[in-house]
């Protein structure tokens, strides 16, 4: 481990605690503070990867995820930017895209084959014949280096989301952007500001410079995060990137938790009046031979490694560089502790004399009009070759690093994802918005600016006029006065406006003239390539793209840099275009002068998300949006293998045993427990209400007997069966009635659509949530129930298809029903909520003599299978009608009055032969029951498997399918067919329903 700055002012990592993690199964120590690469880096790492196609060794070149160069797996996710990605205690890192290892790789033989594959060879060959291109694609994506992610792998942590509402946001925590907030909050706004950092200061944080007399940029940085997060107006988003920008201020973004924060990572969505975009800029990258051999990096990646993470680049660097802060990292690099061979300055004039003075001092020399041409060293740099810019003359500097930057690009993709169209600044060399969005501004070094007190002060206007954008909406209302307001409220509203204004105007103008008198945008460099043929020259690390690469598209007809990015790939890896975002459309523009036209520089397109992230931030909290029974504590405490079922929670068995062979046997032999308040429960009263159930139901409601249970179905207008249950007549107009569980939700305005147009008069309330259900099933079930209550419920007194309402221990009212869904005799009651667990207690209690059990879903769906009773949705499909399932003689042709939701088309589809049938079935020679699901077929498909079971209470597999009408007839061989089983087939006979207690003699008795 090298030795590392412990004193420094500007460091963001604590020496004193340290990080431990593994990588490649080896413990490596890092500090508290770091990144995954900066400890690496510090533990000696210069290898991180290999690139994506020619297996080129790559090393740290960036600290803000411009490129995939540090892509390594970290904690089984694949493809993670280790640059900055925290190190955490025990995290294990991986290489990815290497055979062996990174530092020595058996594929690195593909780099001496690129001749072999020029711009678009993937599109050019191996597609004729066309049988050749999946086995060719299937090698390249072997090859390629794309990381390998485990399918059982789980994402760990906590995942939020957050929606907050502001007046400005603003987007970048350097100087220009915390002054923009500090302005547009002392204005009386709400603001939020967004760091993709995990503190403020942005290029100022680094930096030893002076800022004013005795105060270094750095100190500066931290007084104004100070500011920001103090002051009550602004909150503060640290460690949040933006990833998207959408119509009428919409800002998106994803944050990253800390230590002490109750998320791992959390999607942002700010909704704003006014946004101001204070980004900052990236580093342009100087394209030259082996320009991406690790030991290569940009400036603030030099510079920031010592500042901020206590690392030294190297022993001994060679700087090329167009811009002063390249001058100014020389020298304080230097005053660290680096030997600097030689600063070639692209530039031949406009260097700060005071940092050319400092430079001398150090006898540091200084090549104006000079730059790199080649990184020498096969894994790492060696040394370097510089040259004249027009190539004439070269020297050759041992070194270990090579600094290089061409200068400087604008982070425009905050802008153009929000609508702003960008033209090209020939002064200094950016793009720039042409137009903005409404109510967007921009500020800081994005705009050209590089003096200091420039930068801040463009920040302060900014945030002005973001702030009097939000009074604008907030005071005087973004619309103008509509048709309907008064005079007297139109004269309020433009004098609250004036008042705006006024109060306004004078710090408006104040900014504007402070910003005049400050230094301008300044001219920046235009050289793209140093004088180089450009075969190992990348302008894309991402993809291995080239400058030899580029060539070779352009000579193939693509003149425009959109489609040069498509057909070379250049700028669509990881880095987002990070990389060759802005040097591909100048070289383009630049290469194409060459044949005596003149073309325009055009950026390629950005879209989101501007950075990448993990789509379980997207996805956010995993909240169990779950309804509960009264009964699920209980139901848990008894051993209750809980599984989701619609929109509710609910016990599905009770046992390890998941064909609950103990739960079925008891309920056909003694007395089982189910908790059935899923099902949908409902009111309706009025005078009209029998017409309403008229109108939805298939069945003559009016001969609903009082104390009787009326079974009946809705269907849609297609006929079709959509839900079924049973309707009580309670009193003169008013009706109880359930529903299944799945359209419990859409009961209420199933009815009032079916009868928006006839003005009856009749009130609907939903029960659901208030009312629970028990199932009391078994031969016992009556001699459990005879011990609660007083109530005669004899076979007589109480018959099946009853219902009763009577008390249970003179204090539970309950509403029982005497059904037989499981073929058992069965007692529904529905109880208020709040009295479940007491009644289910009573019953528990009252059948311990009789050994009652708990019987979950799967137990009822097979005892209700073997009596063939349908469940809507498994043995119905979306094309089922009333007829297909055998439940015609639930629909009444007689009522036509009523206007039958769906009677028209029954009586369209009653004679149609075509249609699937329902029908039950045994397997042959007492074989397994197939899965649910399974083709019923000969020569083509001729049905499905509803549901099927092997039966205890029958010794034999049976279920129920829906098939063509003509392989409906009993005895009809059915030939089944499971996807998993191949060739071989399974069969079954056609039956007759049901199979169990086919007289129903059980349930009535």
């Amino acid at each position: 481990m090298m030795t590392r700055f412990n004193q420094l002012p500007t460091l963001r990592i604590d020496p004193t605690k340290k990080v431990i993690f593994n990588y490649k199964g080896k413990s490596c120590a890092g500090s508290e503070g770091d990144t995954v690469a900066t400890a690496l880096y510090a533990n000696g790492v210069r290898v991180f990867a290999r690139s994506l196609k020619y297996h080129r060794p790559r090393g740290l070149y960036s600290l803000d995820g411009e490129c995939s160069n540090t892509c390594m797996e970290v904690d089984g996710i694949p493809n993670v930017r280790t640059e900055n990605t925290l190190a955490k205690q025990g995290m294990e890192v991986k290489e990815q895209n290497v055979k062996g290892s990174a530092e020595n790789d058996m594929m690195a033989f593909i780099d001496k084959l690129d001749w072999m594959m020029p711009a678009g060879f993937y599109y050019r060959t191996m597609h004729k014949p066309a049988s050749m291109w999946p086995v060719a694609m299937k090698q390249i994506r072997k090859a390629a280096g794309l990381g390998v992610m485990s399918p059982d792998h789980v994402t760990p942590g906590k995942f939020d989301e957050i929606f907050p509402r502001t007046d400005v946001v603003v987007i970048g925590g350097g100087p220009a952007g915390m002054q923009a907030a500090l302005a547009a909050a002392d204005k009386g706004v709400r603001v939020i500001i967004m760091e993709s950092r995990p503190w403020l200061g942005g290029f100022f944080d680094y930096r030893a410079a002076e800022y004013s007399k005795g105060k270094p940029l750095y100190s500066r940085a931290r007084e104004l995060a100070e500011k920001v997060e103090a002051h009550p107006g602004i909150r503060v988003l640290k460690h949040t990137s933006m990833v998207g920008a959408y119509s009428n201020n919409l800002v998106t973004g994803f944050q990253i938790g800390g230590e002490g924060d109750s998320f791992t990572e959390r999607y942002v969505e700010i909704r704003a009046n006014a946004v101001v975009v204070a980004v900052g800029c990236i580093e342009r990258p100087l394209i030259f031979d082996n320009n991406e051999r690790p030991g290569v990096m940009q400036v603030a990646c030099a510079h920031r490694l010592a500042r901020t993470y206590g690392i030294l680049a190297g022993e001994k660097a060679l700087f090329s560089v167009g811009h002063d802060l390249g001058l100014e990292a020389a020298i304080d690099l230097y005053d660290l502790g680096m030997k600097i061979a030689c600063v070639a300055d692209i530039r031949e004039d406009g260097q700060n004399p005071e940092l050319l003075l400092e430079l001398a001092k150090r006898n540091i020399p200084v090549l104006k009009g000079w730059v790199v041409t080649k990184a020498h060293g096969s894994k790492q740099v060696k040394k370097a070759t510089i040259a004249t810019i027009d190539g004439t003359i070269t020297r050759d500097f041992n070194c270990n690093v090579i600094v290089a930057s061409a200068g400087f690009t604008p982070i425009t993709g905050p802008l153009t994802l929000a609508g702003a169209k960008l033209r090209y600044d020939s002064h200094t060399n950016f793009f720039i918005p042409e137009t903005l969005p409404e109510k967007t501004h921009i500020a800081g070094r994005m705009t050209g600016l590089e003096d200091s007190m420039a930068i801040e002060a463009s920040g302060t206007l900014a945030g002005i006029k973001a702030a009097m954008d939000s009074l604008a909406c907030t005071c005087c209302g973004s619309e103008s006065a509509s048709e309907g307001d008064s005079e007297g409220d139109s004269k309020e509203k433009s004098s609250s406006s004036s008042c705006c204004e006024a109060c306004d105007d004078a710090a408006l103008k104040a900014a504007e003239e402070a910003l005049k008198a400050l230094p301008g945008p300044s001219r920046g460099t235009k050289l793209v390539t140093a004088p180089v043929k450009g075969r190992k020259s990348f302008i894309c690390f991402d993809e291995d793209t080239t400058i030899k690469n580029i060539k070779q598209a352009i000579e193939m007809g693509f003149d425009v840099p959109e489609l040069i990015k498509r057909f070379t790939s250049a700028g669509t890896g990881p880095g987002q275009g990070g990389i060759p975002g802005h040097n591909l459309p100048l070289f383009v523009a630049k290469y194409e002068a060459l044949s005596g036209v003149p073309a325009p520089v055009r950026p390629t397109t950005v879209r989101p998300p501007l950075v990448p992230t993990l789509i379980a931030t997207y996805a956010g909290t995993n909240h169990i949006m779950m309804k509960r029974t009264p009964m699920d504590e209980m139901q848990r405490s008894d051993g209750g293998i809980f599984r989701k079922i619609g929109v509710w929670e609910r016990a599905r068995y009770f046992s390890d045993d998941f064909e609950c062979k103990a739960e079925i046997e008891n309920v056909r032999n003694n007395v089982g427990m189910l908790d059935g308040s899923t099902l949908g429960k409902f009111r309706i009263h009025g005078p009209d209400a029998l017409k309403a159930l008229q109108r939805v139901y298939t069945s003559d409601m009016s001969k609903i007997k009082p104390g009787r249970v009326k079974y009946s179905a809705m269907c849609n207008d297609d006929g079709c069966v959509i839900d079924d249950g049973v309707v009580i007549k309670i009193a003169e107009n008013d009706y109880y009635f359930t529903t299944s569980t799945g359209r419990a939700g859409q009961t209420v305005e199933w009815v009032r659509y079916h009868t928006r147009y006839d003005g009856w008069d009749f009130n609907m309330v939903n029960l659901t949530d208030s009312m629970g259900v028990i199932n009391l099933s078994g031969p016992n079930a009556r001699k459990v129930l005879q011990k609660i209550t007083d109530e005669d419920v004899s076979n007589e007194a109480f018959p099946f298809s009853a219902y009763k309402e009577f008390m249970v221990k003179d204090t539970i009212p309950v509403k029982a029903m005497r059904l037989g869904f499981v073929g058992e005799l069965s007692y529904e009651f529905h109880v208020p909520s709040s009295y479940m667990v007491s009644l289910w207690n009573m019953l528990k209690e009252a059948g311990k003599e009789f050994g009652i059990k708990n019987f979950g879903v799967e137990a009822q769906n097979v005892l209700r299978m073997e009596k063939c009773h349908i469940i809507l949705g498994q043995e119905s499909e979306q094309r089922t009608n009333l007829l297909d399932l055998g439940l015609g003689f639930l629909w009444d042709r007689k009522k036509t009055d009523a206007k039958t939701v769906g009677a028209v088309a029954l009586a369209q589809a009653e004679k149609d032969q075509t249609r699937f049938r329902l029908v039950g079935f045994k397997m042959e020679n007492n074989g397994r029951a197939p899965k649910d699901g399974s083709l019923i077929v000969d020569d083509k498909v001729r049905g499905y498997i509803c549901t099927a079971r092997d039966s205890f209470s029958l010794n034999e597999a049976v279920g129920m399918a829906l098939v063509e009408s003509h392989m409906a007839k009993i005895g009809t061989r059915l030939e089944i067919f499971e996807d998993e089983c191949g060739d071989q087939r399974i069969y079954g006979k056609v039956v007759p329903m049901p199979f169990y207690d086919p007289d129903g003699s059980r349930m009535k008795s």
